[in-house]
């Protein structure tokens, strides 16, 4: 499967994609109505009744997902922030942003965006199923709407928790970065919130397992489990972009990078080429000389063995559009507003029309190597 996912939309020019988890959750939430909301509210509805219900409930409740990250997308663009799209998976839904939160004026308004949404969403299904049964319409239309509204009133609640990275937890973190004027204060106070709370969905979750409902203290394991570790990442990755600047590109970058023709086959770039040298990217030339794409090892290692022979380098290659263009007296922390995963987290680096260098995650990693004072020492030499 693609790793951007499997496309399924395009609206006002996002990119709408989903994981295969979204199978499984789309599943367990039809599971829920045909063998939970139905019955109870209808009793005697025959099961495969019960599960086109299901089925359509799960697949308006994705659409109330979408809708939500549509309005984080959409705000943020209107913000000048690069939005790559959005992407569905296990625990919801993503509003995938190329660019960085500007201010913290700016991080309130595309946080708190998406709650709205779902607010008016959770309003308008109860609304609905108010109308519904004042017109006689059929039970298991009113379960629908009812059910609707109750789950996004319990998705808007649990998303304003002020716990890192949830919405709730970036409105608290762009309030704190107002007011103190440090994104990095506010980051860490905002993860330290989120690992809180996560320890604390963790906890219920694991009494539940035992005393009540195995699967539903299992879900809440996971849950606490990924909140934790988002919270985590984030915290990390914002000491990671402190640490960076004044770093400029040039200080980080692989130079000399060797560039390969890009008709040859895989299996003679990895015999001449990737064997003997220590670089993760190979930038591919044409006929005429001139760039056309770039190597990476995870496209090497994803062609089978026996097909190695038969596919040029080319054909494994991100286009040379796709890869970020930066030079060398450019901050490191600017580029890396630009790196998205269409090009591996990777970046080209040009003097004028020459390559003269690759930038890709494991040179940002070297620098943090030998502890948080080699950035300092580095940018000093």
């Amino acid at each position: 499967m693609n790793r951007d996912g499997v496309p399924i939309a395009r609206v006002a020019g996002i990119r709408i994609s989903a994981d295969w988890s979204v199978l499984l959750i789309g599943a367990l939430l039809a599971w829920g109505v045909a063998g939970g909301a139905v019955p109870l509210e209808v009793p005697g509805t025959p099961l495969w009744l019960a599960w086109i219900v299901g089925v359509i409930a799960a697949a308006l409740l994705i659409v109330s997902l979408v809708a939500h990250e549509l309005g984080h997308a959409l705000l943020a663009r209107r913000r000048g922030i690069a939005v790559e799209g959005i992407k569905l998976w296990l625990f919801g839904g993503v509003a995938q942003m190329s660019g960085d939160l500007m201010t913290g004026r700016t991080e309130m308004l595309v946080a708190a965006i998406g709650p709205a949404i779902t607010f008016v969403l959770a309003g308008a299904f109860f609304g609905s199923s108010w109308l519904l049964v004042q017109i006689g319409a059929p039970p298991l239309v009113i379960v629908v709407a009812e059910w609707l509204a109750a789950v996004n009133l319990a998705l808007l609640l649990f998303n304003l928790i002020p716990a890192f990275p949830l919405d709730g937890g970036r409105i608290l973190r762009g309030f704190l970065w107002t007011r103190t004027k440090n994104r990095m204060a506010a980051t860490v106070a905002a993860a330290r919130a989120g690992r809180f709370f996560a320890m604390i969905v963790i906890g219920l979750g694991v009494l539940d397992l035992f005393f009540l409902s195995p699967v539903g203290g299992l879900w809440l394991v996971l849950i606490g489990w990924f909140l934790a570790s988002a919270a985590r990442g984030e915290a990390t990755g914002e000491q990671a972009r402190h640490a960076l600047e004044g770093v400029l590109v040039g200080d980080v970058m692989s130079k000399n990078p060797v560039i390969v023709p890009s008709w040859i086959t895989v299996e003679l770039l990895v015999e001449q080429y990737v064997m003997g040298h220590d670089f993760t990217s190979f930038p591919t030339h044409s006929i005429d000389g001139r760039i056309d794409g770039l190597v990476t090892m995870r496209g090497i290692k994803q062609v089978p063995l026996q097909q190695r022979g038969n596919r040029r380098a080319i054909d494994i290659a991100i286009p040379a559009d796709h890869v970020p263009i930066a030079r060398q007296d450019e901050p490191v922390t600017d580029l890396l507003k630009r790196i998205g995963t269409a090009s591996d987290g990777r970046a080209m680096v040009y003097d004028g029309g020459t390559l003269v260098g690759i930038v890709s995650p494991s040179d940002i990693a070297r620098l943090f190597q030998s502890g948080p004072g080699r950035v300092s020492a580095r940018v000093a030499a």
